[in-house]
């Protein structure tokens, strides 16, 4: 008899508000601090695809159906609010990595060999080289964990705080790849409105790249305006600055301690690599899922695989050989790949009006230096 009258009044208080937010009403607040944080900065309302995709999209219309299927309440359709999770890659997917690499590597390769601040080793340095030596070729093998592990221990001894700062700086800097274009304005436009869009409508979007976390989080901050807390990344280590050799369950933090790099590398999150982060760190199966390349196929599959809800993922493709760097003839044998497994393909070329905006071209020359 206690424990009824006990959980009627637990009942009763909840109902009047007195003890805790149910996760509805803090999903809620999270969309609205999310979307008074865009008008803050300048950003405008996005209540539909139509700005900066095609007329006739075919992508953006499938995914205007859908979202106008799955927030209507009462419909077969209708996600929750607090269900309704996006996911993103980065490089290809929202920015560009054509000029001539992705962010991540341009960066490092800078914080190498343009830091008077810095002394590389030989091996870093010859890590950084070899990124400008074929800049306008074919990715050399293993180059990706090549540049993650020389990037944990270039950066050793920063703090995040220190790295971001490096990379808001270096974002200012010219994409050698297209003229007329900044680094930090290297978002595809019409993506960038997918993820207002989404928002708009109440999802919450994620980051999920294999591009270092920190990195990722001053990337955004400031044109997607992705909290820290939902960007999702390849990991580097931390440390006490007072620490040591000590273990990390054998340590205190102390109150003259800074939390720094510790130079240790811990895998590329790609492919599964990603579904076992969302897994982790959302808990929830996204009901979306966006990428652009076979590192992000599993995320892809994961998100439409036996979901509860209804559920749609896409990979970008670069088959705009005009306005980017991309190649048609392999976009078209990735596009049958990727739709053969039951994921939607969106087109630069077809699908995008624009891709950076007015005034942006190609830098055909940049690729003969």
């Amino acid at each position: 008899m206690k424990k009824t009258i006990l959980c009627l009044c637990l009942v009763f208080t909840m109902v009047l508000g007195g003890c805790s937010q149910n996760e509805t009403e803090k999903q809620a607040e999270t969309a609205t601090q999310t979307k008074n944080a865009v008008k803050d900065k300048g950003g405008d309302s996005v209540t539909s695809l139509s700005e900066y995709w095609q007329e006739g999209s075919a992508p953006a219309k499938a995914l205007s159906d859908y979202v106008a299927a799955v927030t209507t309440e009462g419909s077969d359709s209708f996600i929750p609010a607090e269900d309704r999770i996006a996911v993103f890659d980065l490089d290809g997917t929202l920015m560009c990595e054509t000029y001539p690499r992705c962010f991540e590597y341009m960066v490092f390769t800078d914080y190498v060999l343009n830091n008077s601040d810095y002394t590389p080793t030989d091996e870093i340095k010859a890590v950084a080289q070899e990124i400008l030596d074929t800049a306008w070729e074919d990715k050399p093998e293993g180059i990706s964990t090549r540049q993650a592990a020389a990037g944990a221990v270039a950066y050793q001894g920063m703090t995040p705080a220190e790295l971001e700062d490096y990379v808001v700086s270096f974002m200012d800097s010219e994409a050698e790849g297209f003229a007329g274009l900044k680094r930090r304005e290297a978002f595809y436009k019409p993506m960038v409105e997918l993820v207002q869009y989404l928002e708009e409508n109440d999802f919450t979007v994620y980051i999920v790249t294999a591009t270092e976390r920190n990195i990722v989080r001053a990337l955004v901050k400031d044109t997607l305006h992705i909290p820290p807390e939902r960007v999702i990344g390849t990991e580097y280590g931390y440390t006490a600055t007072g620490q040591g050799d000590t273990e990390d369950g054998d340590y205190t933090f102390q109150n003259t301690d800074k939390v720094v790099f510790d130079g240790n590398y811990f895998g590329e999150n790609a492919k599964m690599s990603k579904v076992d982060a969302i897994v982790r760190e959302i808990g929830k199966q996204p009901v979306l899922a966006f990428g652009n390349s076979s590192g992000d196929v599993a995320m892809c599959e994961y998100t439409i695989t036996a979901n509860p809800y209804q559920s749609l993922s896409y990979l970008v493709l670069a088959d705009d050989e005009k306005r980017e760097w991309g190649d048609e003839a392999a976009a078209a044998e990735k596009k049958s790949e990727y739709e053969r497994a039951g994921i939607g393909t969106i087109s630069m070329k077809d699908d995008f009006v624009t891709i950076y905006g007015d005034g942006v071209e190609k830098n055909e020359d940049a690729a003969s230096k």
